[in-house]
């Protein structure tokens, strides 16, 4: 948002206040922050070595962020996330232009399942994905981004179903691929949309068991993951599309295995895999599409790979040119010498001109042109995200995004960490110390969902963990067993042990913590979401650690019930959540899940608790989070619940995000002593 249209939402603000007749006092209000009541930060502020507190807006509603830079296929527009009058939307402008030339469009937030967006192949339209109501059942909608005004065409009109983007058509067409289960809720069939006549067209119907369906450099069906069968134990199948319509399978391999196709390339008989069929780690592969043969192109002793990096594939070069691995900070490793050169001299040239200020961590291609001369280069260091656009025929170097000058002195540095569990196993994570706080600082311990999913390492930021920081607070992440990225043991050492060693490695976690100095025993939270979430409340009952509070965001209370209300297109997932929780179908398993599950302990929570919902959650029904809130209340627990009716199994509209950061500044604040801003004048921003 420019400076006059910041402006005026401030003037907006300030004549609402004024308007109801609150302004003075709610002025006042905002002046009246909390002080630290915990002796190292009390010490700091004393001392004044705490950094400026930043109101909660500026980390969940900046009205002057911008990103996610996407270039054209032509290499001649752009297109960007913005805020648009009071709400997210996008962007658009001529390369050349300036950014007060942009053209905007109020799209509002995007939901949960919801964010994407790109150009298609005939640099003027534009699809973009909505999950307006969080229940994940993602619409596509299409602007024309040449006429300038915001009449976008909603591609999936179908209520209650979900779809997934696929593919843009061949150069200079508006067509674009997308899976849809608008005929049947537990698979996808196959789609193709013209944002030119607004026709959609089904191009291949699933038979129950497709798991993916897979587009080909030539833009056309070129094969087809599923499962043989649709029993629980099924194997799964990699099928390339025949000239004649039918399907030949080329990979068959377990249901657990991971084999994902990243590009197929059909004229050249070859597809880029990412796969741990064999093996531990997940690596790139290139594979022959005549014999089946596969070569190793990357990997890592450590950690799986995180994903590949292509170009577009000009003169048929459709390999991979680079790809990315995280054993702590993130590394890559190009294929493609004369790429290499071509971001690195770019980064040289970046800091010498002052476009970024600090050498990056990590600095990689994320966007290319049709003829690969423009490039979007994503350079990320410990306080600062650039986005720079690259012309690789002259060198020229511009940045697009925005810098925050002042994130040196008011956040602080994510750093990885490593320890041994009691039992010898390597547990890997992320901890951030309180800037100007000598000594062990209050601490809390943010755990991740899935469990099959990971913390990575991200610069200071605005956002969720820094704004705790700020307060006072030392943030830890932990990848306890059970998450991805290091490999199938690692995941696999999990099963059965989500109420078990999985809770144990969190706690030895935090024990680290507190050895090192970092974490004050006498003063720990726990909070986290989804499995998170389910783990924030075994932590608060198990009591490893003396926690004054914990914050449950959609966590998972009642496992069989859980497990009974996922979506029906996870249907395909059921293998996995049979070795990982148990079988419900068998009666000593279900028995075990509800002794795991826990409401059946929900009398051992004494401490404060904050409980948040989505209403429209599919993953974890809103019921479990009403059956805690209930029992504690029962029990005369200080418990409280916050239900956003326009959310899902995440919190994403910038309005309730920042309900809900108030709220878990205040309680942070209440339970461990840091710092509060107090209230927040963009609390009052109409809808």
């Amino acid at each position: 948002m420019n400076q006059k249209q910041t402006l005026n939402l401030h003037v907006l603000i300030r004549t609402l206040l004024l308007v109801t007749g609150v302004a003075t006092t709610l002025l006042l209000n905002t002046a009246c922050s909390t002080a630290p009541t915990h002796p190292g930060l009390v010490s700091a502020q004393q001392n004044t070595s705490l950094p400026a507190l930043v109101p909660v807006r500026r980390f969940v509603a900046n009205v002057d962020a911008f990103g996610g830079f996407v270039i054209s296929p032509n290499g001649q527009r752009l297109l960007w996330s913005q805020t648009v009058g009071t709400d997210v939307g996008l962007a658009v402008r001529d390369v050349a232009q300036d950014i007060s030339n942009a053209v905007k469009f109020p799209t509002g937030n995007q939901g949960r399942g919801g964010g994407f967006y790109t150009w298609l192949a005939d640099n003027r339209h534009i699809v973009y994905g909505k999950d307006p109501i969080g229940d994940e059942n993602v619409q596509f909608w299409v602007l024309d981004a040449q006429t300038g005004s915001f009449s976008p065409w909603l591609v999936t009109p179908w209520r209650g179903s979900r779809s997934l983007y696929l593919g843009r058509g061949v150069q200079g067409s508006g067509r674009f691929f997308f899976a849809n289960n608008q005929r049947d809720k537990s698979t996808f069939d196959l789609y193709e949309a013209n944002a030119q006549d607004r026709s959609v067209k089904e191009i291949a119907r699933s038979d129950g068991t497709v798991v993916a369906w897979i587009m080909g450099q030539d833009r056309q069906l070129a094969a087809r993951t599923r499962r043989l069968g649709k029993s629980d134990n099924a194997d799964a199948v990699l099928e390339l599309r025949q000239a004649d319509g039918s399907w030949r399978a080329l990979k068959t391999y377990n249901g657990l295995d991971s084999y994902w196709v990243n590009r197929i390339d059909v004229a050249a008989n070859k597809a880029w895999v990412m796969s741990n069929v064999g093996r531990d780690k997940t690596a790139l592969l290139e594979v022959n599409l005549v014999t089946g043969a596969e070569k190793l192109i990357g990997s890592h002793d450590a950690v799986d790979l995180s994903n590949a990096v292509f170009a577009n594939n000009q003169n048929g070069a459709s390999a991979p040119v680079g790809y990315i691995a995280e054993p702590g900070l993130p590394t890559i490793t190009y294929l493609d010498s004369q790429l290499e050169q071509d971001v690195q001299a770019a980064v040289r040239k970046a800091l010498a001109a002052g476009l970024i200020k600090e050498p990056p961590v990590i600095a990689r291609p994320s966007v290319f042109s049709d003829n690969n001369q423009s490039m979007i280069v994503r350079a990320a260091g410990y306080f600062d995200s650039a986005e720079l656009l690259v012309q690789r025929s002259s060198g020229d170097v511009a940045r697009l995004n925005s810098f925050n000058a002042d994130a040196q002195q008011l956040l602080a540095k994510q750093e990885p960490f490593s320890f041994k569990a009691s039992d010898g196993r390597m547990l890997h994570g992320y901890i951030i110390r309180p800037r100007g706080v000598q000594g062990a600082a209050p601490m809390v311990l943010n755990i991740h969902g899935g469990p099959t999913a990971r913390d990575h390492w991200s610069p200071a930021g605005f956002n969720s963990l820094q704004l705790m920081a700020n307060r006072g607070y030392a943030v830890m992440q932990i990848n306890y067993r059970g998450s991805s990225g290091y490999g199938r043991e690692h995941i696999w050492a999990g099963a059965r042990e989500y109420y078990g060693r999985m809770q144990k490695d969190m706690a030895e976690a935090v024990q680290w913590a507190i050895d090192q100095g970092i974490a004050d025993p006498q003063r720990l939270a726990v909070m986290g979401g989804s499995f998170g979430g389910f783990s924030t409340l075994a932590q608060l009952i198990q009591k490893p650690h003396d926690y004054r509070c914990g914050i449950n965001i959609v966590g998972v209370a009642n496992w069989p019930r859980a497990i009974e209300s996922f979506p029906p297109y996870w249907s395909y997932s059921r293998l996995y959540t049979n070795r990982m929780y148990g079988d419900i179908n068998k009666p000593e398993e279900l028995a075990q899940m509800v002794a795991n599950s826990p409401i059946t302990h929900i009398d051992k929570i004494t401490v404060p608790l904050l409980v948040v919902h989505g209403a429209n959650d599919v993953r974890v029904i809103k019921q479990d989070s009403d059956d805690v809130v209930a029992a504690l209340q029962k029990l005369g627990r200080p418990v409280e619940y916050m239900v956003f009716n326009d959310e899902g199994h995440s919190i994403s509209k910038w309005r309730n995000r920042l309900a809900l950061s108030r709220k878990i500044e205040d309680a942070l604040a209440a339970c461990l002593g840091g710092r509060s801003n107090g209230f927040d004048l963009y609390e009052l921003m109409p809808q």
